[in-house]
């Protein structure tokens, strides 16, 4: 069997899933129309092929007025694949299609030419919206031509996002979590200091200067506490805020600030440390909550991560109400003032790990799922 896999960009969270199907002996091969600084994809038959000439045209008018790196919700929404990617379907003759993609031109024509060649379809999605720019009215209709287009199942790694689909009639939706191998050399050691790791995109939505505010409250009191915050700058002006309020607040020792680390690179640090950290809010679906627990660290995210899911309340870490800087600081005290404690959740994050994120079980659910009639 041979799957291709199509997305706007390979984000990291695919690597893994795309791994465990090739380790199984099928055909992967991956198309993307960008890529990014912080993807991995060692040993995976990847190709970007470019974008159509309506699509470069908009995309370049629109950069001249772009004040940030990121690109916009519209931008992304009009990515549209040139001819390369027909030419490519037609070559490979992929039995499924993992469509990375949702709501976007991207979409509509993979579902148009996957139609043309009998490809079956999985969408995988990470959006528990049921509405277009609020409209419902709209969110059906796109649903509709999905169908038409034949996507032929859902798939998520977010419950909530199961729950919400199957609520609005969509059947054909599953909950597949993301996977990530197993650390088996994790030692639990918990030392005088506690290490706190956190990784993310330096953009406002991240909310890192919730995370620094809070151990700076916790280092007052007494903790013996080093955060390190791994990321790259998406917002100049958001970073630049803050190494200033690191540097006002005297806290150079305490907390440090890494940029542009390869990926490779980042995966080592997990061991280093004792205790993950998600600050962000409006987070789709955080992939490195499953990263942290596959090495043993407890986890703490906010309450508007779609894979908070992942997190067992005092098992395998907490969930703290997005944006409040006394909850975050709570949960985290919570877990570094009893370390026997913080050594139960890190190996029940390593037990949830293996049962639920490993990749065997994604490629078995979704074998299961393709075999159907």
């Amino acid at each position: 069997m041979k799957f291709l896999i199509i997305a706007q960009r390979f984000h990291t969270n695919l690597y893994y899933r795309a791994k465990a199907l090739k380790d199984a002996g099928y055909g992967v091969k991956v198309v993307v129309l960008y890529r990014g600084k912080s993807e991995f994809y060692e040993n995976i038959d990847i190709r970007q092929i470019k974008l159509s000439l309506f699509s470069k045209l908009i995309i370049k008018i629109i950069s001249f007025f772009r004040k940030k790196d990121l690109k916009s919700s519209f931008e992304l929404r009009i990515q549209s694949p040139g001819k390369e990617l027909r030419e490519v379907i037609k070559s490979y003759k992929p039995d499924v299609i993992a469509l990375k993609a949702y709501q976007n031109l991207l979409a509509l024509k993979t579902l148009r030419i996957a139609k043309k060649y009998n490809a079956k379809v999985l969408m995988l999605t990470q959006t528990t919206l049921t509405h277009i720019k609020g409209s419902t009215y709209l969110f059906n209709l796109n649903i509709k031509l999905f169908k038409y287009l034949k996507i032929f199942a859902y798939i998520t790694p977010i419950q909530s996002n199961y729950e919400v689909f199957r609520n609005v009639g969509i059947k054909n939706i599953y909950y597949v979590p993301f996977v990530f191998p197993l650390n088996e050399n994790v030692k639990n050691e918990v030392q005088n200091t506690i290490k706190i790791i956190s990784i993310g995109k330096y953009t406002k939505r991240k909310d890192q200067i919730l995370l620094i505010k809070a151990v700076y409250e916790l280092i007052k009191k007494g903790f013996d506490i080093n955060l390190n915050i791994f990321g790259e700058i998406a917002d100049e002006g958001y970073y630049n805020s803050l190494i200033d309020f690191i540097n006002k607040e005297k806290l150079e020792e305490k907390i440090n600030i890494f940029i542009n680390i390869p990926y490779s690179e980042i995966i080592k640090e997990y061991s280093k440390h004792n205790l993950f950290v998600l600050p962000s809010y409006a987070e789709p679906a955080a992939y490195s909550i499953v990263e942290a627990m596959a090495y043993g660290l407890p986890a703490i995210c906010s309450s508007e991560n779609g894979t908070k899911c992942y997190i067992e309340e005092g098992k395998t870490g907490y969930v703290f109400e997005a944006k409040n800087i006394k909850n975050l600081t709570e949960k985290i005290e919570r877990l570094i003032s009893d370390k026997k404690k913080l050594q139960t959740i890190s190996k029940n994050s390593l037990i949830s790990a293996k049962e639920i994120h490993n990749l065997n079980n994604f490629k078995n659910e979704i074998i299961k799922i393709v075999n159907q009639e």
